[in-house]
């Protein structure tokens, strides 16, 4: 598991801070983007992964005071276009650049390996 400084992680607890069910889910997704291996972190209005460049991003979606936890999101950029749960919308942004977007409102949601493989091919896209 990749090692991020003290105050990234500090971050990422204020960034979820009172949303823990927020917060495992984005758990299992790192999880999903550790796995891959040696990445960066930063935190910010959403939290990026990248390599040689950024292949992920994972925010909240509609956090409000009755719906205070809001949605995860996350979207991973590759090289081709992939169709198919779990991906809600894929927008082409580049000659060769796709971003697709997964909504992840549960951890088995979150756990599906269609959603890891996924990760894996963002990861890839991320290491060229």
């Amino acid at each position: 598991m990749p090692d991020f400084d003290q105050r990234t992680e500090q971050r990422v607890r204020e960034y979820f801070e009172g949303k823990p069910h927020s917060f495992e889910i984005f758990t299992v997704l790192r999880e999903l983007i550790d796995q891959r291996g040696a990445c960066e972190m930063s935190v910010g209005s959403q939290i990026t992964f990248g390599v040689r460049r950024k292949f992920a991003w994972i925010w909240l979606y509609n956090v409000t005071k009755t719906h205070p936890e809001g949605t995860v999101q996350i979207m991973l950029a590759m090289a081709e276009r992939l169709d198919g749960p779990p991906v809600y919308r894929v927008t082409q942004i580049g000659a060769s650049r796709w971003n697709h977007l997964v909504v992840v409102h549960s951890l088995d949601e979150a756990r599906d390996p269609a959603l890891a493989e996924l990760v894996a091919a963002a990861y890839r896209f991320g290491s060229v």
